[in-house]
């Protein structure tokens, strides 16, 4: 490998430890105001389950990005807190719907909250346009996974 390779590598293990540390600077953020001892997934289920209204668990996996199984716990916990609750389909009594209480709505508006402050203080100082750059940086790495994976 020659020197500027050895250079854009270091630079690379430089990156993903910074962006590690921002997430676990999120996470412990995440976990100061949480009352439950929910994780952030737990939060994101309930945040979907809010804009989306009831769901099955297939596709609440699909956009949490994890297995069906990995909902069925979390759901569980979530059943458990009285923040949402499964119910058969009307049509088909064999689909199961997962949809959020009325705790579970208020919930909502708190992870909101949490989640708006964190964002103002995550991004303090920076510009419009410093956050697009971000944004299409964080694209490009996501596209980047994509085409690994398909690969």
């Amino acid at each position: 490998m020659g020197e500027n390779n050895n250079g854009k590598l270091e630079l690379m293990k430089q990156l993903d430890e910074s962006f590690r540390q921002v997430r676990r600077q999120i996470n412990s953020e995440w976990n100061s105001y949480n009352v439950h001892g929910l994780g952030i997934t737990h939060g994101r289920m309930l945040v979907i389950l809010g804009q989306c209204g009831s769901l099955k668990a297939s596709a609440l996996a699909e956009q949490l990005m994890i297995t069906s199984g990995g909902v069925t716990g979390i759901a569980d916990r979530l059943i458990e807190l009285g923040y949402i609750e499964r119910k058969r389909g009307e049509q088909d009594r064999r689909v199961v719907m997962l949809h959020l209480t009325e705790e579970g709505k208020k919930m909502v508006e708190l992870i909101e909250k949490v989640r708006n402050k964190m964002m103002i203080r995550l991004f303090d100082g920076m510009t419009v346009e410093e956050m697009q750059q971000s944004l299409n940086l964080f694209h490009m790495m996501s596209k980047n996974m994509e085409k690994t994976r398909q690969e």
